[in-house]
């Protein structure tokens, strides 16, 4: 009995989660593309590869258009005056690792946001939903969950923002046959003992 449950103890001990996968936006519904334009405002899209740290991690890469890295993209305003109210832009998220994923939108994250102009130039303020999404995973060496929720960006004319969010996750090794053998042993050990107790008061 004591074997399985230090077995168990140490199948549940919680890990880091390794997330990669890409991005591709649209404006006002549109079909999801690496790039996309709305009058002066600019969307490019991101690849990401990192691993949280103690189980936390922020995808906040510097903005790089066509070449953004460990970012949800990044947005590039010109100087012309332009009125964005009322306009909306759609961030899709695919992971490629981990495997397997379920929940929140399956494989994908989706945002909508509306983007807003202030008076005299003043720049474009992309207000998301900042609401985590929860998702789960389990494949053939571990499992796990984690959430994400992408921030709010604030842009000024002739500028480049990145588009962030922010991680929270845990994993852990999926149980191997022998030591899921140990966990059924103990079980079964205790329940047998169990048994002989109530015997042995009858």
């Amino acid at each position: 009995m004591v074997m399985g449950l230090a077995l168990l103890a140490g199948v549940a001990a919680a890990g880091e989660v390794h997330l990669t996968g890409s991005t591709l936006g649209a404006f006002n519904g549109g079909a999801f593309a690496p790039n996309d334009t709305l009058l002066g405002l600019s969307y490019s899209n991101s690849t990401f590869d990192n691993t949280t740290i103690s189980n936390q991690l922020d995808l906040g890469g510097n903005p790089s258009p066509g070449a953004n890295f460990n970012n949800l993209g990044s947005f590039a305003l010109n100087s012309v005056d332009h009125v964005y109210n009322g306009n909306t832009f759609q961030i899709q998220v695919t992971f490629t690792s981990p495997s397997t994923i379920t929940g929140g939108a399956v494989t994908t994250f989706n945002d909508i946001i509306t983007g807003t102009v202030t008076s005299g130039n003043g720049g474009v303020f992309i207000d998301f939903d900042n609401t985590a999404q929860t998702f789960n995973y389990a494949n053939a060496t571990e499992m796990g969950t984690f959430t994400m929720a992408v921030n709010d960006v604030s842009i000024a004319p002739g500028q480049l923002a990145s588009v962030t969010a922010h991680i929270h996750g845990t994993s852990q090794p999926v149980p191997e046959p022998v030591s899921m053998a140990g966990i059924l042993c103990g079980a079964i050990g205790l329940v047998s003992r169990k048994r002989k107790q109530k015997r042995a008061q009858a």
